[in-house]
C-alpha cells in the first residue's frame, strides 16, 4: 500500500489525541496495526468480492462540518429519538432527543469515557485495516445505555448524512448497552450526495440476559460513495439480536455482522436484501459464533443484480465443541437480470459439536419466466409481473421487521428500485445453483 496513504492516516490519528477521553492508547495501537497491515486485498478470503483499490491508492481527509444545511429525511414511524450526524459529526441542532433521555442514558461518544477512561479499552479494535482505522480515527458517535427492565417502545433513529465531502471520510462509532430484560430498536440510515466520499461506520452492542436489540439498517449512499460498516454484538442468556439490512446505494458497499451467542437460550436472526445496479458492488459478511449449548440463529438473505452489478454473501456459522443442542439455519438466494450481472455466495458451517441442527443453502438464478407467463396469462402486464416477483422475493428477508410502517417503507424502496428498471428485457429461465 502507498506509504503516503499510511502517513496521512497516521497524522490524522495524531491530530485526534485528547479528543475522546481514554482513547489515546487505543488509537495508537490501532493505527500501528493499520500501518503494518494496510487495507484488505481481494486475495484475503473475507475480502475476495470487495475491491478497495481506491482506498489503497489515496487517503481520504477528515470530513468537515457541512457548509450547507442538508435536508433531514422524514421518519419512517414514530421515534423515541432521532440523532443526526452530518459528515460524521453529531449535529445536536438537527437531532431530536424526544423522551428517550427520561428512560435511558444517552450521550455523544466524546463524553462517554470522561467519568471512567479505562472503559475505552472495551472498544472493539477491529479485525482488519478498515476496522482498525475506524478505531484510530473515530471521534464521534452515539452511546445508548438502556437500564435493566426498561423497554423503549418506539425506535431510535441514527441518521448519517454526507454532503459536499469529495475525497473525505467519516469514521463513526456507536455503542449500545442493554441491561437485563431491556429492549430497544435502533434504525440506522445512511444517505449522501454524489460527491466521492467514504463512510466507515461501526456499531458495537452488549445484549445482556433476556434483553432484545432490534437493528434495522438502510444504506442509500450517493452513487460515488464507498460504504463500509460493521456490527459487533455479544448476546447473553436468553438475549436476542434481530438485524435487517437493506443495501441500495454506494458504488462499493459492504456490511459485516459479528455476533457471539454467549449463554443458553441466546438467539440471533440476521436478514438482508441487497439490490445492485449497473457498476455497483454490494458485499455482506456475517459470522455467528455459538459458544454455548441451546443457542439458535437464523439468517435469510436475498440479493438482485442488474446488468454489470455484483452482489456477494459470505455467511459463517461456528459451533464450539461444548455448544450442544444448537440450531442454526442460513438461506441465501440471488437473482441476476442478465449474463453481465454477478452473484456470489460462500456459506460456511464450522461445527465442533456433535448434537446440533445446522443447515445452509444458496441458489443463484434468473427470474422465472414460467412465473411471469403465469401472471401475464391472468391479465397482468409483463413489467408489473416482473416487479411483483422481485418484491415477493425480497419480502422473505424483510418480513421479520415487526414495525409495519418501517417494513412497508423498506418494501417501497424495493418497489422504487424495480420501477427504475421497467424497460429491462425479461430473460429466459436458466436457473442455476452455486
Amino acid at each position: 500500500m502507498d506509504d503516503a496513504v499510511i502517513q496521512s492516516y497516521e497524522k490524522q490519528a495524531e491530530a485526534l489525541e485528547g479528543s475522546v477521553a481514554g482513547m489515546d492508547d487505543l488509537r495508537a495501537k490501532a493505527i500501528k496495526d493499520f500501518a503494518a497491515q494496510g487495507f484488505p486485498h481481494v486475495k484475503a478470503e473475507d475480502w475476495r468480492y470487495s475491491d478497495l483499490k481506491t482506498l489503497r491508492t489515496k487517503a481520504f481527509s477528515p470530513a468537515n462540518h457541512a457548509g450547507e444545511t442538508p435536508d433531514i429525511p422524514k421518519a419512517f414511524t414514530d421515534c423515541a429519538a432521532r440523532f443526526v450526524f452530518v459528515n460524521g459529526r453529531f449535529s445536536e441542532s438537527r437531532s431530536d432527543m424526544g423522551d428517550l433521555w427520561q428512560a435511558a442514558s444517552v450521550r455523544p461518544l466524546a463524553n462517554h469515557f470522561m467519568a471512567n477512561p479505562d472503559r475505552a479499552a472495551e472498544l472493539v479494535r477491529g479485525r482488519d485495516g478498515v476496522g482498525m482505522l475506524n478505531t484510530a480515527l473515530a471521534k464521534d458517535g452515539m452511546v445508548i445505555a438502556v437500564p435493566a427492565g426498561v423497554e423503549i417502545d418506539d425506535p431510535v433513529e441514527i441518521i448519517h448524512i454526507m454532503t459536499g465531502a469529495d475525497d473525505c471520510a467519516a469514521h463513526s462509532r456507536h455503542i449500545v448497552e442493554l441491561g437485563e430484560g431491556a429492549s430497544v430498536h435502533i434504525i440506522e440510515r445512511f444517505i449522501g450526495d454524489d460527491s466521492s466520499y467514504w463512510t466507515n461506520s461501526m456499531l458495537q452492542a452488549r445484549v445482556t440476559e433476556s434483553a432484545k436489540l432490534y437493528h434495522t439498517r438502510l444504506q442509500e449512499e450517493g452513487a460515488n460513495a464507498i460504504h463500509t460498516s460493521k456490527a459487533y454484538v455479544n448476546v447473553g442468556a436468553g438475549g436476542q439480536y434481530h438485524a435487517c439490512n437493506l443495501s441500495l446505494g454506494a458504488k462499493v458497499g459492504r456490511f459485516e455482522a459479528y455476533v457471539r451467542l454467549l449463554s443458553d437460550e441466546s438467539n440471533a436472526t440476521i436478514d438482508g436484501v441487497a439490490l445492485a445496479g449497473t457498476g455497483q458492488s454490494h458485499d455482506t459478511l456475517t459470522h455467528i459464533s455459538h459458544t454455548m449449548p441451546h443457542t439458535t440463529s437464523d439468517q435469510i438473505f436475498r440479493t438482485v443484480a442488474d446488468s454489470r452489478g455484483k452482489t456477494s454473501f459470505q455467511g459463517k456459522v461456528t459451533v464450539d465443541k461444548d455448544a450442544q443442542k444448537v440450531e442454526a439455519d442460513q438461506s441465501f438466494k440471488a437473482l441476476v437480470f442478465d449474463r453481465t450481472a454477478e452473484a456470489n455466495a460462500k456459506p460456511e458451517l464450522e461445527i465442533f459439536a456433535d448434537d446440533v441442527k445446522c443447515s445452509h443453502g444458496a441458489t443463484v438464478g434468473d427470474l422465472d419466466a414460467k412465473a411471469i407467463f403465469y401472471l401475464t396469462s391472468r391479465g397482468i402486464d409483463p413489467v408489473t409481473a416482473r416487479q411483483m416477483l422481485v418484491e415477493a422475493f425480497a419480502a422473505a428477508a424483510l418480513e421479520r421487521i415487526e414495525i409495519e410502517p418501517l417494513r412497508d417503507a423498506l418494501m417501497a424502496r424495493v418497489g422504487d428500485w424495480m420501477a427504475e428498471r421497467k424497460a429491462k428485457p425479461i430473460p429466459e429461465n436458466k436457473s442455476r445453483v452455486e
